[in-house]
């Protein structure tokens, strides 16, 4: 298992202040690891085909409180970091995200 140092966030938003992602990779799939001063959680992650780079596993919005400790009403604003952080570490920049059905974030190559 591979993990990759931590990488910060810089001047995101005050729910994403101080918030940072590391990595631990474990061939096609592994962890990612979302820390701020206020709360700290975990998501799995595979690998994926075609465009999409990868699906990350999100809490359910009916555990997000429980598992993240984070208030529900700040969810859209802490998964975008989460988003645009990945895209900027996996990606230099170039791809975009999506959030289906609510608990699944997946990454892909490429503008929108």
């Amino acid at each position: 298992m591979v993990e990759t140092p931590a990488i910060t966030s810089g001047g995101k938003s005050n729910a994403s202040s101080g918030a940072q992602l590391r990595y631990s990779d474990d061939g096609r799939s592994g962890t990612i690891y979302y820390e701020s001063p206020d709360a700290c959680f975990d998501m799995w992650y595979e690998l994926a085909d075609g465009t999409a780079l990868a699906i990350i596993g999100l809490p359910p919005l009916k555990f997000w409180e429980a598992h993240t400790k984070i208030a529900l009403t700040n969810r859209d604003e802490v998964l975008q970091f989460v988003g645009d952080q990945l895209i900027q570490d996996k990606l230099h920049g170039n791809g975009h995200f999506q959030v289906d059905q609510h608990d699944f974030l997946t990454i892909y190559y490429g503008k929108k």
